[in-house]
């Protein structure tokens, strides 16, 4: 409660105040129940001795939280955290604060802070309807900074989770689609959608460079996709969100960072073909190439500008238009009726539990029939082949690209989502954890429609 005020957050709260306590683990002769903000106290039991718990309780305790809870809920200012204290025995059993949890759900506090006994924990989340986010046992090293941590961090979670399932959202839905279609350069339009919604998901960011978040939701989100190659739209999103939250970090939340995380978004999307392309093919793709450069200066007698230059200028145009974009929008400063709807739009979970579960070698196959992969494959080995290269080198450019196809299949095999939620939690990052726990396995009662959710 100190950090809250010291950090000028809105919160409400009530302490189970020990009076006259015994030895460690026996409790107190008797418990008052506090509200330090508005300076008003009663008794909540006294010890008899017998009863689990061992306590007389104070009925008139429990219609002063009755009261207390009521006023939050009507009143028009509505605290940010609601911190109970506690939530034991009584509770387990359906008493005590349980009794008025749905009215405190009600109020729709960014967080519930609550004081538990660990033994009652499996029960209170059975009583409750849903499980803890995070558990921080009182006595352990920095168990206040990691509560304030999360305290501090929420809004920017809560912000990113709905952005990042928006993202999603369009990811599935539209990527989907254009990906059934086999429409040409279609990582354009959905890569400048994403600058769109980074911009507006930026924009509210207590720290804007975690707008990075964003992508990564929407990346794992798109592992569920139903249709479509599935691993190069997630590099290309984890990285076109990893580069814009970059360019914000390094130049500020401004019309200079902005434009060149916008920009840059865009450059990655015109880029990232070529960059696979040349993962699997090597310089296999210069020399067909400049066969091809050779062959039309020979015909038409025109020279074609060299492979580079020709790369240099097809993502600068992209960056430019991707930066166009994201400019009018934010000079509209409204974002585009597809976000506000996916933005409205609940993932359902059902659906994907739906999608046929195919086998490893069925996925890798699926990769391998991709056009992205077997078209420039076989072009540059008709024109290679054409040009008098040895079969050897035609054989080995074969197996190279099948290898690394399957080496970043097997890395993204590795990287599942309940795997990067237990890493995020080990490594202390416990609101990506939940921000990701929460968009990829949707339970309980927290999934409502709640727009901050």
């Amino acid at each position: 409660m100190d950090y809250l005020r010291r950090e000028g957050r809105s919160f409400d709260g009530v302490l189970a105040q020990a009076e006259d306590t015994f030895t460690s683990g026996r409790g107190a002769h008797k418990y008052i129940l506090k509200w330090p903000l508005r300076d008003e106290e009663v008794l909540l039991c006294e010890r008899t001795g017998s009863g689990k718990p061992p306590y007389k309780f104070n009925s008139d305790a429990w219609v002063k939280v009755g009261e207390w809870v009521e006023e939050i809920v009507q009143s028009p200012e509505k605290p940010d955290v609601i911190i109970l204290d506690e939530l034991g025995i009584l509770e387990s059993k359906g008493e005590g604060f349980a009794q008025y949890w749905d009215h405190i759900y009600q109020i729709g506090p960014s967080i519930i802070v609550a004081s538990i006994r660990e033994e009652t924990k499996e029960d209170l989340e059975v009583q409750l309807g849903q499980s803890f986010d995070l558990v921080v046992h009182a006595q352990e090293e920095k168990a206040l900074e990691k509560l304030t941590s999360l305290c501090s961090s929420a809004k920017d979670w809560q912000r990113i989770g709905r952005f990042g399932a928006a993202a999603g959202v369009i990811e599935v839905s539209l990527g989907s689609i254009l990906n059934a279609t086999k429409i040409p350069f279609r990582g354009v339009p959905l890569s400048i959608i994403q600058a769109v919604i980074l911009f507006f998901a930026g924009s509210k960011l207590s720290r804007p460079w975690m707008v990075i978040w964003v992508s990564y939701v929407s990346a794992a989100l798109k592992a569920l996709s139903p249709a479509g190659n599935r691993l190069r739209p997630m590099i290309a999103i984890a990285v076109q969100g990893s580069l814009f939250g970059l360019a914000v970090k390094l130049l500020g939340w401004n019309a200079a960072g902005i434009s060149m995380g916008a920009w840059l978004v865009g450059a990655w999307a015109g880029v990232q073909g070529f960059i696979f392309q040349y993962l699997l093919l090597g310089d296999a793709l210069f020399d067909a190439y400049g066969e091809i450069q050779l062959w039309i200066e020979q015909v038409f007698g025109i020279s074609i500008v060299s492979l580079p230059v020709l790369i240099t200028l097809y993502l600068f145009s992209v960056g430019m238009l991707s930066l166009l974009v994201v400019g009018f929008f934010q000079w509209k400063k409204r974002p585009p009726k597809l976000l506000e709807k996916a933005l409205n739009h609940s993932l359902n979970s059902d659906g994907n539990e739906n999608i046929e579960e195919k086998r490893w070698w069925q996925k890798l196959w699926s990769e391998y029939r991709q056009k992205a992969f077997w078209l420039p494959l076989i072009v540059v080995l008709i024109i290679l082949m054409f040009s008098g290269s040895p079969t050897e080198e035609l054989a080995g450019l074969l197996l190279r690209a099948t290898g690394i196809i399957a080496a970043i299949f097997v890395i993204f095999s590795v990287l599942k989502p309940d795997r990067m939620i237990e890493k995020l939690r080990k490594s202390g990052l416990f609101g990506a954890a939940i921000t990701m726990e929460r968009i990829l396995k949707p339970t309980g009662r927290l999934n409502s429609d709640n727009t901050d959710s």
